[in-house]
């Protein structure tokens, strides 16, 4: 059998084959096209995806706990809260003052919104040349499949 095709017998018998590893490669991966990327803009993949996010709320509501944060980018609190100690060293973001001392808000800045707009073509460019490698068609039954996954482990 080549190394290419694997059966469904094949992610019982062998650990290389185990969903988490070859998602996790495959993101690792795809994590390394994206931040060479973004470079230019000093944002990694994670960062792009964190201040992404911080827009989207502030359109509805205003800044972010960090705790709505975590959930809606499906990551623990303590990897959060550093890639946001980064992002407010630079200036991005900010921490402001919640009604709840126990909540920490965390707002977009306008050179976080700035720098944001200048990664999303670099960001474009590295997904195009994804897709291109995936196919576009291919993409779609695959975000379903991730869709599935997600539901499944949630």
């Amino acid at each position: 059998m080549s190394e290419n095709r694997h059966t469904s017998h094949d992610a019982f018998n062998n650990p290389a084959n185990c969903v988490c590893y070859r998602l996790r490669r495959a993101a690792r991966l795809t994590a390394k096209t994206v931040d060479c990327a973004l470079k230019p803009t000093g944002l990694r993949n994670t960062q792009l995806a964190l201040l992404g996010a911080l827009i989207r709320s502030e359109v509805r509501h205003g800044g972010s706990s960090i705790g709505d944060l975590s959930e809606t980018l499906a990551t623990d609190g303590t990897t959060l809260t550093r890639n946001i100690e980064v992002l407010i060293r630079r200036g991005l973001v900010e921490d402001v003052a919640a009604d709840d001392a126990r909540v920490r808000i965390i707002e977009i800045t306008d050179l976080g919104k700035e720098t944001y707009m200048a990664a999303v073509p670099l960001w474009r460019e590295a997904q195009k040349q994804i897709l291109q490698a995936i196919g576009p068609e291919r993409w779609s039954e695959m975000e379903a499949e991730l869709d599935k996954i997600e539901k499944a482990c949630a």
